[in-house]
């Protein structure tokens, strides 16, 4: 056989059949490698960002710091009592590595102090998570309404704010989750949106990843 370079090629132009010479075997194989190749690297595409964030958020701690987002810590009993209260309640709903609660109180007005509760675990569906803890509060409070999805913010997730009756008036709720933490708010005295942009100033302050 030849191996001049003008030979190879009037051989290969002769050939209008790309698989001549290919038994149906490997024809078969080679196709089905291909089908296999492309489906493989879908998924990496697909499942990439997604497993990306997973790394990112995984390892998070939640903190309750003296002072976040403009509010101040109340360290009163009767606010650790409302706390611990809200605490139970998400204990009692999920399996989580640690929690934290507390009640930041509004130096401008007090009637607008902001309940806090989150804990900490590895959460596969953040967003299925997040329903969870709306339909448990839901339980708790007697309705939650309007639930409607926000901006997260910079940390990412998921963050979603509804409406409930408090007992003087409606209240705001908000909560986010992500992969490493889940976490909820009660704003009494404050619309959807002031509690959502008030909600993400508060994780920047009590969220942190390793």
């Amino acid at each position: 056989m030849s191996t001049e370079p003008a030979d190879i090629l009037t051989s290969t132009t002769k050939s209008r059949n790309p698989w001549a010479g290919w038994s149906r075997r490997r024809r078969w194989v080679a196709m089905t490698g291909s089908v296999v190749g492309c489906g493989v690297l879908a998924a990496g595409i697909t499942l990439g960002p997604t497993g990306y964030r997973m790394l990112a958020q995984k390892d998070a701690t939640l903190t309750t710091p003296a002072t976040a987002a403009g509010l101040t810590l109340d360290t009163t009993d009767a606010a650790k009592s409302a706390a611990d209260d809200l605490r139970t309640v998400l204990d009692a709903g999920f399996s989580l590595d640690e929690t934290v609660a507390g009640v930041y109180g509004d130096p401008a007005q007090a009637a607008r102090s902001v309940l806090f509760v989150g804990g900490t675990a590895f959460l596969g569906r953040p967003e299925k998570e997040l329903d969870e803890l709306f339909a448990l509060l839901d339980d708790q409070a007697g309705g939650v309404r309007d639930v409607r999805a926000v901006d997260a913010g910079p940390l990412g997730g998921v963050m979603r704010c509804g409406a409930a009756e408090g007992s003087d008036a409606t209240m705001t709720i908000c909560g986010w989750a992500d992969y490493g933490s889940i976490a909820l708010a009660m704003f009494p005295q404050r619309n959807a949106d002031e509690s959502a942009q008030l909600l993400r100033d508060l994780r920047t302050a009590v969220q942190h990843r390793n």
